[in-house]
């Protein structure tokens, strides 16, 4: 027993001993990328301005986020349809209050985009933008169905009570004829 405690120790010393001792430093180097693989926007034959500057996009969509929707429809109106205020315009589109024909609108606008886009931009365009957009436009669409349906049940509900105040009316007067001719029927066995 004592030697199995012995050369258990010594294991654990052994192990312990590999920590102690100094690794060596593995250098790092930076990753530098290439020119060529720049994020840009839109494919590399395209005359667009700020292609690859990507902050200067995100920056033009955070500065006209908290626009209202009348500024922002302002905006859309005095744009072009080249490719870069095509990107502006659906940019401009995101924003909260947008209404449902507009942000459609900016949907195909989009569409009209992708084929100009950088896979990259196509990936990133569809996860911050299109998909969500996408989301809203049906749960729009769900809840104007869902209020048409909820109108016309209302519409029907008002009709029905009508309906049902009217049979009261009738069954009221119905009792009525029914008691006088109760009255007239003692009367006359009388």
């Amino acid at each position: 027993m004592k030697k199995l405690t012995l050369l258990l120790l010594g294991c654990f010393i052994g192990l312990a001993g590999c920590e102690i001792t100094p690794k060596e430093a593995v250098p790092v180097t930076p990753i530098i990328l290439p020119e060529q693989n720049k994020f840009c926007l839109f494919v590399a034959d395209s005359a667009v301005e700020h292609n690859c500057e990507l902050t200067y996009w995100l920056d033009f969509w955070v500065e006209h986020d908290t626009l209202s929707w009348t500024q922002r429809k302002e905006l859309i109106n005095q744009l072009g349809d080249s490719t870069g205020e095509l990107m502006k315009k659906v940019l401009l589109s995101q924003g909260k209050g947008t209404p449902y024909q507009n942000r459609l609108r900016a949907q195909g606008w989009a569409d009209d985009l992708i084929p100009s886009l950088t896979e990259q931009m196509k990936q990133l365009l569809f996860v911050l933008v299109y998909r969500p957009s996408q989301e809203l436009l049906e749960f729009e669409s769900a809840l104007t169905i869902l209020t048409r349906m909820n109108t016309n049940q209302s519409k029907e509900l008002d009709v029905q009570q009508q309906r049902l105040f009217e049979q009261q009316q009738q069954i009221d007067q119905l009792l009525k004829i029914e008691a006088s001719m109760m009255e007239k029927k003692e009367g006359i066995s009388q």
